[in-house]
This record gives C-alpha cells, structure tokens and sequence, in this order.
C-alpha cells in the first residue's frame, strides 16, 4: 500500500455507513426543498454574502495571512537572503536590514488588507452565492425529478431494511 492511499481504505472500509448518511441527508435536503417548492415560493436569483471580511485591528489574521501568501511568495523568491547580502554583509547595517524587513511587511499587509482579502472574500460569497442559487434553480426546475428521487431512495432504504431482516431470520 502506498502512504498516500491511506484515505482510499478508509472510504472504502466506512463506504456502507458514508452512503446511508448521505443518502438520509440527501433525503432530508429534497423533502424540505419539495416543501418549499409545495408553498408556492417562486424562484428568485439571491444575493448571499455568509463571510465577512476582518476588520484592519485583527493584526493576528493579516498578519498569518500575509506570512502565507504574499511572505511566502518573497521568501520563495529569496528576497530577504538577497537583501540581507547586500545591507548586512556588504555594509553591516544591522539596524537598516530589520527597518527595511519591517517597512516591507507593513506594506505587504497592507496590500493584504486593501486588496487580497477585499478580493478573496468578494470571491468566496460569489461562490457561495452561485452553488446556492444553482442549487435552488435546480430544485424548482425540476420538482419531478425530486419527488420521483425521495419516493425511490425511500423505497431502497425499505426494501434494504426489511431484506437484511429476511435474510437474519
């Protein structure tokens, strides 16, 4: 077995238990949107925004952003082994390398704040928006194919149940 097919054992060994849950979520998901679909409400293109973006005084989220991203980017890129050649060990300036390291992680988190994580929220609620309202357009356009998918599903679920009990007596 390889080290990276760990997770395949595990799905395959709890498969029986993870579509049993999934199939009781599934049911679950189109009865309440059946309802739905049952009181009339018309299908209308919603606007949802679930996250919101920190404010500039949560230092401790900027900060661990900024290390992540665009930190990593200029370590990768090895900016600061550059910089420190030329500051430290070329003129010694000790004080000149740690004030310019830290005028350049203000700056970063900076663009982090007015730009990164404006852009990075704006697309995860884009996101969450369209899977909702896909999802939803999807539910009322099609009512019969959900009806026809509860009445199926439940029916398995039955004829599983009292099967395997036929089978154990």
């Amino acid at each position: 077995m390889k080290s990276g097919d760990w997770y395949k054992n595990v799905l395959l060994k709890n498969a029986k238990e993870i579509a049993s849950d999934g199939t009781t979520y599934a049911i679950l998901v189109l009865v309440l949107l059946l309802w739905h679909f049952a009181l009339g409400i018309k299908f209308e293109w919603q606007h949802i925004a679930p996250l919101s973006e920190p404010s500039i005084f949560v230092r401790a989220f900027y900060s661990a952003f900024t290390f992540c991203t665009l930190g990593l980017l200029l370590y990768v890129l090895r900016f600061y082994k550059v910089l420190y050649d030329i500051v430290v060990k070329a003129f010694g300036f000790w004080e000149l390398y740690n004030f310019i390291k830290a005028a350049v992680w203000l700056f970063l988190m900076y663009i982090s704040y007015a730009y990164l994580v404006p852009w990075l929220f704006n697309i995860l609620n884009a996101s969450a928006s369209l899977l909702f309202n896909v999802a939803n357009l999807a539910l009322y356009a099609i009512p019969p194919v959900g009806i026809s998918l509860v009445v199926s599903i439940i029916y398995l679920l039955l004829r599983k149940k009292f099967c395997d009990a036929d089978r154990k007596s």
